[in-house]
């Protein structure tokens, strides 16, 4: 079987889960995500609330126990194993890019998804996750200079393919399904 390991860059609130969730629904991908397949579950086990604040925290903790910012890869490498369709939501750090390129060389591919900061903030209220659904735009400002935040511009543009997710989720799906053509995907 082949392997095939999307990563997801993108600024908070772009739609990186919403292209994750459609590409497992159209294309048969398996979704991985850094908050609910590594550090949920480990809040969860330690009695604490998954909030945006619990999230950055135990991420940077482990970021620096466990050796800088590919510290949370390997749990979601040894999950994909060599074979099969696989999405992987939320790449920040270049450090990850480079773990799963190693891991997986030309098998991994980056995909950024371009969104405003209106439409982010806009959408972030909306869904009302992590704690941002009473945020203004103030702290949303503020949590864009998060250490988990900051790099994700540079990420980004290591990207080789992108996403504009301005427009309406039905123009974003036909975005997803060109890429999906350039990549051989059915």
């Amino acid at each position: 079987m082949v392997l095939l390991v999307l990563g997801i860059t993108g600024r908070r609130g772009c739609g990186k889960d919403t292209v994750a969730q459609y590409l497992s629904k159209k294309y048969g991908f398996r979704v991985l995500t850094f908050t609910d397949d590594v550090l949920a579950p480990m809040l969860k086990s330690m009695g604490k609330g998954v909030t945006r604040e619990n999230l950055i925290e135990l991420g940077m903790d482990m970021r620096k126990t466990f050796g800088g910012n590919a510290a949370l890869v390997p749990a979601l490498c040894e999950r994909i194993g060599r074979e099969g369709l696989w999405v992987v939501s939320g790449v920040r750090f270049r450090e990850e890019v480079e773990y799963f390129r190693y891991n997986f060389g030309e098998n991994f591919r980056l995909v950024s998804v371009e969104c405003s900061a209106k439409k982010r903030f806009e959408r972030l209220k909306k869904r009302g996750t992590k704690g941002e659904k009473g945020m203004s735009y103030q702290e949303f400002e503020k949590i864009e200079k998060e250490p988990t935040e900051k790099p994700i511009n540079g990420v980004m543009k290591m990207a080789r393919f992108s996403l504009n997710n301005n427009r309406t989720e039905s123009d974003l799906h036909k975005e997803i399904d060109k890429l999906c053509r350039k990549l051989k995907i059915n």
